[in-house]
C-alpha cells in the first residue's frame, strides 16, 4: 500500500521524469484479491499479475513522461548480480516500502555501504514506520530492532468484525 501511494505521488510530482530522472521499483509478489482494497493502482483484472510491473504501468499511465523500470526480484544477497555496484552507482537515493524486517535491514546496509540517503518506510502487521536515513549522519534503520515478525502479515488476514458479541 505504501509503495503504490509513493509511485502515485512521484508520477504526479514528476519525480523520475526528464533526461536524468528514473525510478526503479521491484517486488516479486503477485497481486491477490486482498490487495485490491488497499493498493489502489491495482484492479480486478490485475489479479495474479506481478505487482511491480502493474504498478509501474499504472504510474506511467498517470504521467507518460515517467521513466520507470520494474523488476520482479527481491533485493537481497542472492540478487547482487542484478542489484550490485552498477545499479547502486546510478542512484541518488533509495525509498523503501517493505513489509519484512530482513529486507529492511539488508537495504539499510546497502544504503550505508553506498552512502545513499534512504527514506525507509514500511509495515509490520498493523504497524507502520518511516525514517529518514542519511548515512553516517543520522541513525540508520538497523540501529534499533523491531519485534519478531508473526508468520503471516496481519494485513493479509481478514480484519473485519463478523460476530456479534
Amino acid at each position: 500500500a505504501i509503495g503504490c501511494e509513493m509511485l502515485k505521488n512521484w508520477a504526479l510530482m514528476g519525480v523520475g521524469c526528464g533526461p536524468d530522472g528514473h525510478v526503479h521499483v521491484t517486488d516479486m509478489d503477485r497481486i491477490e484479491k486482498s490487495n485490491l482494497s488497499r493498493q489502489f493502482l491495482f484492479r480486478n483484472t490485475d489479479i495474479d499479475k506481478f505487482k511491480a510491473s502493474t504498478a509501474a504501468d499504472a504510474a506511467k499511465a498517470m504521467n507518460p513522461a515517467l521513466n520507470i523500470t520494474a523488476y520482479q526480484e527481491k533485493v537481497a544477497a542472492e540478487t547482487e548480480h542484478l542489484f550490485g555496484d552498477d545499479f547502486y552507482d546510478k542512484l541518488s537515493g533509495v525509498c523503501t516500502a517493505l513489509d519484512n524486517v530482513e529486507a529492511r535491514l539488508y537495504v539499510d546496509q546497502r544504503c550505508l555501504f553506498y552512502r545513499l540517503p534512504m527514506l525507509e518506510s514500511g509495515t509490520l502487521g498493523t504497524k507502520g514506520n518511516t525514517q529518514i536515513v542519511v548515512p553516517h549522519l543520522t541513525e540508520n534503520y538497523g540501529a534499533t530492532r523491531d519485534p519478531p515478525e508473526k508468520s503471516i502479515p496481519i494485513c493479509t488476514l481478514k480484519n473485519f468484525p463478523n460476530q456479534i458479541q
